[in-house]
């Protein structure tokens, strides 16, 4: 919505402000759209220690992930970007502590192990 507002209040002739607005609110249909098919696929992201990914669903399945380029690992804050099997791409915005989480500890050491081939393609 504010991406919306900015871009009417940019100094453009009304015909580029209004289909620039509708490109980025469709651009934002296209990404809830994809964040919600993602969120229903799996509930929990499992990651190997030679970084290989796979997503669990509720029912228990379980289904292939490929890291994405983009992804990041900070102290307390990480972006993971995938592509499940089929093409479609999710991203997941989690939190966590190193000093309360051992999940969240393993998880940045793999990440600082494993950082030369995260996101490239195999």
């Amino acid at each position: 919505m504010i991406g919306s507002l900015l871009i009417l209040g940019m100094p453009l002739l009304p015909l580029f402000k209004s289909a620039f607005a509708c490109l980025w609110i469709c651009s934002g249909v296209l990404e809830i759209r994809r964040r919600l098919t993602g969120t229903a696929r799996i509930c929990r992201i499992c990651m190997d220690s030679d970084g290989g990914l796979r997503g669990r669903s509720r029912d228990g399945g379980s289904e292939p992930l490929q890291l994405l380029s983009g992804s990041v690992v900070l102290a307390r804050v990480a972006w993971l970007r995938v592509r499940f099997r089929d093409g479609l791409k999710y991203s997941e915005l989690l939190t966590g502590n190193a000093r309360t989480s051992r999940d969240w500890h393993c998880l940045q050491l793999i990440w600082r192990q494993r950082a030369s081939i995260f996101g490239r393609p195999r």
